[in-house]
């Protein structure tokens, strides 16, 4: 389970401090809904202080910062637990997805080879995100 976050509002989100990156297009269709005045989140053990950073969403710029203090606080109507406890799931979900694509990419390249065609001759034109149904 994830104990630290930090969010860079669409562009990143970092589970577990740079061990594993999700990017923002990639963040799946049950990403909690944070304000759009949300610039970063940080929820980690790093130097600094944990805290939401806010901007006007107009202009782009900062407008202050909310000190984080426990995984029960919120940013907006989302807890810094949901949104670990999502970031675990998206991890889990990514890292399937990523496999399952793995696997078929590999049977259907032994199933071209074993049909008597050469390796260079294979072309595969998927991605993982096409094995992942939670994907945006």
């Amino acid at each position: 389970m994830a104990t630290q976050i930090v969010i860079s509002y669409q562009d990143y989100i970092d589970v577990d401090g740079g061990n594993f990156i999700i990017q923002w297009a990639d963040k799946g269709n049950s990403m909690p809904t944070l304000p759009d005045n949300t610039h970063y989140v940080v929820f980690n053990d790093a130097v600094g202080p944990n805290e939401i950073q806010t901007k006007n969403p107009s202009t782009g710029n900062m407008t202050g910062n909310t000190d984080l203090n426990s995984a029960s606080d919120s940013v907006g109507n989302t807890t810094i637990q949901d949104l670990l406890d999502w970031g675990t799931t998206r991890q889990l979900q990514i890292e399937t997805a990523q496999l399952q694509h793995d696997e078929a990419y590999t049977t259907a390249l032994v199933a071209h080879e074993d049909a008597g065609n050469p390796t260079e001759t294979f072309v595969w034109d998927k991605t993982w995100p096409d094995y992942d149904p939670n994907y945006s």
